[in-house]
């Protein structure tokens, strides 16, 4: 807190102890060494601000207060009333601060004690208490202080009394007789932070009707009043401002959000186009305009705008981040790459640059350089998922104990995250299984379920792990367990039918739980093959060539081309079994099992 003396002294005995204390000394001190201790605890005080109040402080803390060599003379009075305040408040008793900061201020009602008093009330909530002290200032006859202004302001914000709130706003806010135009800014920053959406829209509606001719009031008004949904209000209000004063821009930029509030999206993007075109240069409309059209999915025209700026600021990071994520939602990849690239080129550390480049070059099987730009990923909500795919991909070029380890240092990185450890979990028993350690990954799967025995994700992990060690009653009851929890599964409802169709002959009941499956993800190339497959193992041989073949259209991949064969082999079409086996070879997917199938059958 702004007003510490030091972070070392945290409990209250110790503070009390150190007040009584300070009692015995400040008797012995002399008169003139007032001024030196102040300035000692100013010196300290002034080193961490608080950033919710920092536009409450412009300088007027305790190192600004003077004394006459007088005033001191009661040693139990305005000195060891200021220290005992600044060592409470060290000890966290902030009551205790603001009390013994009201004495000094009766004692020498100052303007740099009566502002400090008013500052620490504040930031303790002692809301009353700092708005009397600032209406003392005022009675005092001081002159005016912004910060004095904003206490006052703030403190009857949080009382909720609207005509003295609205009287403090006034003070700050006019200028003779005119409403200050910069400090609008500022009035809707500390109502936006510290009034509910309520109050703040009735103060905006006393300016309003106190001043009905000021566009900026009524700017305020209509703001809060979209922030409330009032959204039919807030375009009467914004439709007269924009009669009043036609060149005021945020006018059209508000109107466009109380449009998209009342879901009038075309009409939303026509009232800033017009303003844009109106004004082309104006870089700071185009860029609200594109925000827009990315807020209402209108990915190309946002990218248009971008481009536009993208001439006047080449070197902009957040206009060329934009350009690169937007081309990813419209699948243009390379362009995306050329952006983000362009953007880490130009010197950018931008961690989302970094995360979003090495997503397009891992699906492009560029492992490497996906993987560096994984590794940049240092910090905020990408570093995650960015270093397991870096792990991932170090353990599909076959470093399987390089990947172990890099998810070992990330494990103690966020040791005391659950869910990151139980990704964390799934993310090791990949990588052993991918390197047919299913014996570890099924040991691994075990540690973590003893945690958490019904997470999901590690049951449905563990089914998998299960069926390649032929531990079938325990991928059946893994399966069974996760369906109970999901009912709506379709993976784990797919992955049981499948088992339930190739390991074992209940083709029955394995063919519910696939038709379940489908009825959820009914274009699923994993479930259509399955659908094949059992169709197939139920001897219904057309019904299992038409899933095939729609599985093998949807998704070319090597398991579903070894399915797809063996039924052709069997019909006796030999021949397209062996062009659509060969074609597997060249596919993506489990060629073990291609390998398995065609061995079989040659």
């Amino acid at each position: 807190m702004g007003y510490y003396l030091s972070k070392s002294i945290s409990r209250k005995k110790e503070v009390g102890a150190l007040i009584e204390r300070l009692q015995q000394y400040v008797r012995l001190v002399l008169p003139h060494n007032f001024l030196m201790l102040v300035i000692l605890i100013g010196i300290t005080a002034c080193s961490s601000v608080p950033e919710r109040y920092e536009e409450v402080v412009r300088g007027d803390d305790i190192a600004g207060i003077q004394a006459k060599s007088d005033s001191a003379q009661e040693p139990d009075g305005l000195l060891f009333n200021l220290l005992a305040g600044e060592f409470s408040g060290v000890g966290g008793d902030l009551q205790s601060a603001v009390s013994y900061y009201l004495k000094a201020a009766e004692l020498q009602p100052s303007e740099e004690i009566l502002g400090r008093a008013a500052y620490i009330a504040l930031y303790a909530g002692e809301d009353r208490e700092a708005a009397e002290l600032t209406e003392r200032w005022q009675q005092l006859g001081y002159p005016a202080s912004h910060s004095i202004d904003r206490i006052r302001i703030m403190a009857y914000l949080h009382l909720r009394e609207l005509a003295p709130a609205v009287a403090a706003i006034e003070n700050l806010l006019m200028e003779d007789g005119l409403v200050n135009e910069p400090v609008v800014a500022t009035l809707t920053h500390i109502l936006s932070r510290e009034a509910s959406p309520e109050f703040a829209q009735q103060i905006a509606s006393s300016l309003n009707q106190k001043y009905p001719n000021s566009p900026f009031l009524m700017l305020l008004l209509a703001r809060f009043e979209a922030n409330l949904q009032r959204y039919e209000s807030a375009l009467n209000h914004v439709n007269r401002l924009i009669q009043l004063d036609s060149e005021l821009m945020d006018a059209y930029l508000v109107k466009a959000q109380i449009l998209a509030g009342l879901e009038r999206r075309e009409e939303a993007v026509g009232a800033i186009a017009v303003v844009v075109d109106k004004r082309p240069d104006d870089n700071r409309l185009r860029l609200q305009f594109a925000r827009m059209l990315v807020q209402f999915k209108q990915f190309e025209k946002a990218i248009e705008h971008f481009l536009v700026l993208k001439k006047d600021m080449p070197d902009d990071e957040n206009i060329l981040l934009s350009l690169g994520l937007l081309s990813i939602e419209i699948s243009e990849y390379m362009q995306a790459k050329h952006y983000l690239q362009e953007l880490l080129d130009k010197g950018y550390h931008n961690q989302q640059a970094h995360y979003y480049l090495g997503r397009i070059q891992q699906s492009q099987g560029e492992d490497m350089p996906a993987i560096a730009n994984f590794d940049r990923v240092l910090t905020g909500e990408y570093v995650f998922d960015a270093r397991i795919r870096s792990a991932s991909l170090v353990a599909s070029s076959g470093d399987i104990e390089k990947a172990l380890y890099k998810l070992e240092q990330l494990d103690r990185q966020f040791s005391g995250d659950e869910s990151s450890r139980i990704k964390l979990y799934l993310a090791k028993g990949e990588v052993l299984r991918g390197a047919s350690r299913n014996h570890e990954a099924y040991t691994l799967y075990n540690s973590a379920l003893a945690h958490d025995p019904e997470n999901t994700d590690l049951l449905y992990a563990r089914a998998l792990t299960a069926e390649k060690l032929d531990m079938l009653d325990v991928t059946e009851s893994d399966l069974k367990m996760v369906i109970m929890h999901e009912p709506e599964n379709a993976s784990a409802l797919n992955a049981l039918g499948y088992t339930l169709a190739d390991r074992t002959q209940r083709y029955r009941e394995a063919h519910e739980y696939i038709l379940k499956a489908a009825e959820l993800l009914p274009d699923d190339p994993a479930i259509l093959d399955s659908l094949g497959w059992v169709h197939y193992r139920l001897g219904q041989y057309e019904d299992a060539l038409k899933w095939l073949n729609k599985a093998f259209e949807v998704h070319k991949d090597a398991e579903i081309a070894a399915h797809l064969g063996e039924v052709l082999w069997v019909t006796g079409q030999i021949q397209k079994a062996v062009d659509i086996w060969e074609k597997g070879q060249m596919l993506g997917g489990n060629q073990a099992v291609l390998r398995d199938t065609i061995q079989r059958f040659k």
